[in-house]
């Protein structure tokens, strides 16, 4: 729920932050990209480090860390501090997917889906309680008030995690061997780019959704957002309970064929409409990660599984992370809406790279 709410900072505050620093949209969307950048490519590392130190330091780690980042970037007035220190939050909030999913996917055998699921709702929970802080923040204090209470917020979770989770033993080093079994490189080269496609969509929807509204609506948009983006949690519920009973990579390709006309609708609306579209879009949209975060079990050994999820949320959350200064760009250019639907055109080759995937795996059962 931590790293939702981090995720959500900038992007709830984008036009405040634009004129309160004299920027462009594009130059704090490269701000963001970078930023996004490292709350993926932070995950590489300690997936690699989850079988010898464990989830309970790396987790406290990362509490830690998000704490003392956030508490500078509450404190800072220039542009190059505020840069600064949130990409050191992007690198200590990176740490938490791979290390948590990792560890879900090792207590639950059975119902994946519906664990990944409960696991995703806290996500919404915390993708949703951003813009709500943020426009408390702004509304009654200042923008750095919302960096503050995150602040706050880890440093009174950072104990807790230490006495719940319990310490676990030291695992066997992973070898670039494991990747090579039977089919396993192919499959996992066609999953990246699922990931990578799936990141993209959904950078822009969390980073430009908050953007479109304020524009539409005005000062009160975030309290929008928030109540739209708590719709994901729906997504959750419905991806966990269907994805334990049907095959998870027709759910997927289900799940972006709804997606890719709403993309393209949301540049025509404004008012009700845009509400009603942008509910299913949270809906949809957050139904994917309990999707995405099962077929890793399904395609993986456990031995490899943690730098898998660690490499997935590089892209997811990284690499896909540098399209919000092309997307800052397009707004400068021309406006918030057309973001959607130039990239409406990933859904397709989404859809067609999980049918190859599912041929692959096919193969392997068969």
């Amino acid at each position: 729920m931590s790293v939702h709410i981090v995720m959500m900072l900038i992007p709830s505050m984008f036009i405040d932050l634009v004129n309160f620093y004299n920027l462009s949209a594009s130059s704090l969307g490269l701000i963001f990209s970078i930023s996004s950048f490292c709350f993926g490519v932070g995950s590489l590392p300690m997936s690699l480090l989850y079988n010898k130190y464990g989830p309970r330091t790396l987790l406290v780690f990362s509490q830690i860390g998000i704490f003392i980042s956030a508490l500078l970037a509450s404190n800072c007035n220039s542009i190059e501090s505020f840069a600064i220190f949130n990409i050191f939050l992007g690198l200590f909030a990176s740490i938490h997917h791979p290390v948590s999913l990792t560890l879900i996917a090792e207590v639950f055998d059975n119902n994946i889906a519906k664990a990944n699921a409960f696991h995703g709702i806290f996500g919404s929970l915390g993708v949703s309680t951003g813009p709500l802080i943020c426009y408390y923040a702004t509304t009654n204090f200042d923008w750095q008030f919302s960096f503050f209470l995150i602040a706050i917020f880890n440093l009174i979770i950072a104990p807790i995690t230490y006495f719940v989770i319990p310490k676990s033993k030291k695992r066997e080093s992973v070898s670039i061997l494991d990747f090579r079994i039977g089919n396993q490189l192919k499959i996992l080269q066609i999953f990246f780019m699922i990931s990578l496609i799936v990141g993209i969509v959904f950078t822009i929807f969390n980073t430009f959704i908050p953007s479109v509204f304020k524009v539409a609506i005005g000062e009160q948009s975030n309290l929008f957002v928030s109540g739209i983006l708590i719709f994901g949690i729906f997504g959750q519920i419905l991806s966990g309970f269907f994805g334990d009973k049907f095959n998870r990579m027709k759910l997927l390709s289900f799940v972006l064929m709804i997606l890719c006309p709403l993309f393209i609708i949301t540049y025509f609306l404004s008012n009700f409409s845009l509400i009603a579209v942008s509910v299913l879009l949270a809906i949809f949209m957050y139904s994917i990660q309990p999707l995405i975060n099962s077929i890793i079990k399904d395609i993986t050994t456990a031995k490899i599984r943690s730098v898998v999820f660690g490499i997935n949320f590089f892209l997811m959350f990284g690499m896909s992370g540098l399209v919000a200064a092309l997307g800052g760009l397009i707004a400068d250019l021309y406006s918030f809406e057309l973001i959607f639907p130039i990239f409406s055109v990933l859904f397709p080759l989404g859809i067609f790279l999980l049918y190859l995937l599912y041929k692959n795996t096919e193969m392997i059962e068969v």
